[in-house]
């Protein structure tokens, strides 16, 4: 079943998730540098707010740009951290001194995606 993927729109962007033991730890250790894999927009929650879906967890990310619930876009293994950096596939290492936005991100206690957590697009 293949992904309907947007781009991470015009800003190009950072999503840094930060590392708390105990809650992001199976995160990190199931991803390999330069993985990809899917983000998907789980809900917008306003003022630069949202939840995102990424590898079976419910990530809140702060900062975050225009994102409407529903948008899905391809990123990659930026770097493996801590912090974890998620970067939309084609943005590249960025060294073309355009400044990059950061998304700080958070694994959210309790919540992993599954199909009776009421969290959904």
């Amino acid at each position: 079943m293949g992904v309907a993927v947007k781009s991470a729109h015009d800003r190009a962007i950072e999503i840094r998730v930060r590392f708390e033991p105990g809650l992001g730890a199976s995160l990190y250790a199931s991803l390999q540098d330069g993985e990809v894999s899917p983000v998907t927009v789980a809900r917008t929650l306003g003022k630069g707010r949202a939840l995102l879906r990424y590898h079976g967890y419910m990530l809140m990310a702060h900062g975050a740009p225009d994102w409407k619930t529903g948008d899905t876009f391809s990123v990659f293994v930026k770097e493996m951290g801590p912090p974890l950096v998620l970067a939309p596939v084609g943005s590249g290492n960025r060294k073309d001194g355009k400044p990059v936005a950061t998304v700080e991100t958070a694994v959210v206690p309790g919540i992993i995606d599954n199909p009776g957590n009421g969290i959904r697009p």
